[in-house]
Formats: structure tokens, sequence, C-alpha cells
């Protein structure tokens, strides 16, 4: 599986042109009966999955513009808005200018359309102010509004070396508007932090977690778990939560030497300032002396023996579970490679110790979710990430277990259906349904793996599972690993491989 954008390309034309057909036809059906709130909604659904098409391949001025559209549609569906004349028409006119703007991304061309004036126009008449654009701000206005609350701040506030695209900014000030929280984050790490990339997923867990958007990372994400950075970085995230949340959680993280949490919007319309309207104060973290690092004292031999199933050991949280996973594997890795500079005595000593706990555990970690009435697991050492249920964008022609594409930090991931998959009964899509990251390292893939909502983690023996020989009658065999048992309960442990690149896989099963 080839995550190259180009692939998509051919979609994404497709699927363009069809929400441009779809909403060419009903602006003529509204323009013939303005009562058609039906129209309405067909051309509000074409312009947002246009968008989210649009936004997933990286073509800015169509997100926005159909952003700025979306606006005045919401407005005319929930009838806060009249459909008149004056509005059709401009609709009909950024129409006109989206087709143009999709013809650009589809030839590579620039026609070189300053949307100023029009998004102008588009924003007066959201807020009730009409369509003449003499009444209206402009855009370099509006952007200049948002960065207003850092600009009167301390410097600390200051976001001008983020390189924030308009639409970016726009993005910014709707959340205030929203009453959301505009944050900087700005992060240090310790002077001799050696597995910066670890301390970087877990930052990136913590934001998951408390349900934070990064809008802007300064080094960008790619970069920072690339480890591509020197100690410190920057990030601006909208979210419902409190900037002393934000601080604590990622204060907890090990070898975290400072944060600043800034809330930018200060006193903005619509939340409750969390202090004066005065310039808005950081809220630091004391430094953090650096972590010792000692070797691993040697551990006596577990007393239980190796053919007796262990109790499964859950977890409250289990996207905590897998990101601590993920740190403990980084942190004995390094713990490995300060141990080979040893003493060869004390080596060998160390060596026969780790032999004989693994011989006596070999425990396999999993990741359970529940399916059909069945429970189903993964490896927890393919699990990158467990994240909420975000919106997923179609791509057209695209296999039909594939439901479509999600952005995760900048980066487009393929969602699999897992009960389409599975070929087990289909149900429709629920906020409490989540999506398991899965990496593939050797392939340089990623895929996210939609569930029914994730249980837990838990430990179980190798030697409690066995071949998935008609485990059920409505899975295919191919798609599984084994089956393990643990007090009468059946876990059903899928192969990850095989459900993403078919039978090419089944080398490596």
């Amino acid at each position: 599986m080839n995550l190259d954008l180009s692939e998509y390309m051919g979609a994404y034309i497709d699927g363009s042109r069809e929400n441009l057909d779809t909403m060419d036809r009903m602006l003529l059906s509204l323009e013939q009966n303005p009562a058609n709130i039906e129209a309405v909604e067909e051309i509000f659904r074409a312009a947002h999955t246009l968008k989210g098409m649009s936004a997933t391949m990286g073509f800015e001025k169509i997100a926005h513009l159909t952003h700025e559209m979306e606006n005045i549609l919401d407005k005319l569906r929930s009838h806060k808005m009249e459909v008149s004349p004056a509005v059709i028409d401009l609709i009909f006119e950024t129409f006109d200018v989206l087709r143009t703007l999709v013809n650009d991304s589809i030839e590579s061309t620039d026609s070189n359309i300053d949307l100023s004036e029009l998004s102008a126009k588009l924003s007066s008449m959201a807020s009730g102010g009409g369509a003449t654009a003499a009444h209206a701000p402009t855009a370099s206005t509006a952007a200049s509004a948002t960065r207003k609350p850092s600009e009167k701040s301390t410097p600390a506030v200051d976001i001008s070396d983020m390189g924030m695209s308009e639409f970016e900014l726009s993005s910014l000030e709707e959340a205030g508007d929203d009453g959301r929280h505009v944050l900087l984050i700005q992060v240090s790490l310790v002077a001799d932090c050696l597995l910066k990339g670890p301390r970087i997923f877990m930052v990136l867990r913590t934001l998951d977690d408390l349900q934070c958007d990064i809008v802007k990372s300064n080094p960008d994400v790619k970069d920072l778990e690339n480890e591509k950075f020197d100690r410190s970085f920057k990030m601006v995230v909208i979210t419902d939560k409190q900037p002393e949340q934000l601080r604590d959680g990622i204060e907890s993280i090990s070898e975290i030497e400072t944060v600043e949490v800034t809330d930018i919007t200060g006193g903005s319309t619509g939340a409750a300032p969390s202090a004066p309207p005065a310039a808005p104060q950081p809220v630091p973290s004391p430094p953090k002396p650096a972590p010792q690092v000692q070797a691993p004292a040697a551990s006596a031999p577990p007393q239980a023996p190796r053919a007796q199933p262990a109790a499964p050991q859950p977890t409250s949280n289990a996207a905590t579970q897998v990101a601590e996973y993920h740190q403990s594997q980084a942190q004995q890795a390094q713990a490995n490679t300060q141990n080979s500079s040893a003493a060869p005595g004390e080596q060998s000593q160390e060596t026969e110790e780790e032999e004989k706990v693994k011989e006596v555990i070999e425990l396999v970690q999993l990741v359970t979710f529940t399916m059909a009435g069945e429970t189903y697991a993964l490896e927890i050492k393919q699990v990158e990430a467990i994240i909420n249920l975000v919106p997923i964008t179609r791509v057209p022609k695209a296999p039909m277990h594939i439901d479509g594409v999600i952005n995760l930090r900048g980066e487009i991931v393929p969602v699999i259906n897992t009960r389409r998959r599975l070929r087990l009964a289909e149900l429709e899509r629920k906020p409490s349904n989540q999506i398991i990251i899965l990496s593939f390292e050797e392939e340089k893939v990623k895929a996210g793996f939609l569930v029914d909502s994730v249980q837990e983690v838990i430990r179980l023996p190798e030697t409690a599972i066995e071949p998935p020989s008609r485990v059920s009658e409505s899975v295919d065999v191919e798609y599984l690993r084994g089956v393990g048992k643990i007090d009468n309960k059946i876990i059903i442990l899928l192969n990850a491989s095989r459900i993403v690149f078919g039978k090419m896989a089944e080398s490596a099963v």
C-alpha cells in the first residue's frame, strides 16, 4: 500500500467534479425555487465534501473558500438567513471561482485569483451585513484581527514565526469566536535527552487525549517525530480544555524541562476569561532536573510456571497504555545500549538473568475490542495510537473495505472498515467508535482500523495462543493469526498485515 498523495489525485479529480456538478445543478434548482431547502442541504454536503478533499490534498484556497461558503449555507438551512436573490447571486459567484480553482488544482495552473474581495463579501453576508464589500473587512484585516491578541501581549505569545496561512489564521479567529481556547505551547526538553522521538510521541498522545487540534507546529510535526530539531518546539492548538490541564499533562512526561502554555485568545467573545482582559500570561512549569539513568537491577525469576495462563491485566485507558508501552520499549533500547558497554562478566550475568525471565514469561501484549459479540485483538507493538472517531474523507474508487482517509497530524492515513473487511454485519458509525492507528515499519505505511470500541490492554502467554481454525463462521480465517483463551473467554487475534495488504502479506505469517 502506497500512501503517496499523487495516487489519490485521480480520485480527487473525479470527486471534485462530481461535487461541483451537484452544486451547479442544485443552485439552478434553488434559483427557480428559493424555498427548496433540500437543494440547500445538497449544496452544503457537496461543499463540505469538497472542502475535506481539498484540505487533505493541500489545496488551501479551495478549502478556505468552501469554508466561507459553508457559513452562508449553514445559516440558510437553519433558517437563520433568508434565501434572497442577493444570497443566491453571491453563492453563484463563489461557485464560479471554486470551479476555476478546482481546474487550477487539476491542471497544475494558477489563475492568480485574489480571494480577499469575495471572502469579504461572504464574511459580511454571514454576519448579516449584506453582500456589499465596502462594509465588510478584507481578508487581510480579518487575519490582522486574529493576530491582535498576540501583538498586544508579551513576546512569549508572538506567533509571527509560526508561518501560518490565511486559512489557519481564519481557523483561530473562528475558534475564538466560538469560545474555544487558542493556545501557544512552548516545550523544551532536557539538554541531554537521548530519546527525543518517544517524548514527542507522548506529547502528541497527551494532546490527543485532551482533544486538542494542532493547527501549526514549529518545527513541523513530521520533523519532530523524526527528531529533526534541537531541544525546543512550539505548537498552536485549539481546545476546550484549560491551559493548566495541558501544562500538567505535558509536564508529567519525563525529560521535559519546561512547558509554557499561553492562551492567545485572552478574553475573546464567547469565552469566560480565566484572567482579566489584560495581556495573557503564560503558564510556565518549573525546570526539571535531568533524569538519572540507572542500569536495571537484576530481577528474581517470576514464580509463575510458564504453562500457566496469566490473568489479563486491563487498563482503564488503553490509549495511555499504548503510549507507555512504546516509551518503555524506547527506554529498554537505551538501557541495552548502555549495558553493551559494561564489563564482560557483568554483561554476561545480566544476559543470563534476562534469558531466564524471558523463558518464564513470554507474554504477548494485546489491544482488545469487541465486534458482533466477539472479542478481537491486535498486537500492541504494531499499534501506534488509539484516537476517537474523526471525520473520514471519502475517496472515490477506493477499495470497498476502505472508508476513506483522515489527516493525522499532517499525515494522510487510510481508514479500514474492520467490520466490512472481516465480512461482519455493518453498523452505522457512532461517536463511541474509535480508530486504532497501526504502523508497519518495513513497508513504511500507517493504516487506521475503524472499530466499535477499544476495550482494554491485556497480557496473554504465547502458549495460550492456538491456530485460528474455525473460530467464527462469518470471519475469513486468512485474516486471523490465532485464538487466545483466558478464563473461558475467547480472544481472536487478527493478522493486521493480511488485513491491510491482503495475500501479499502471506509470506510474513
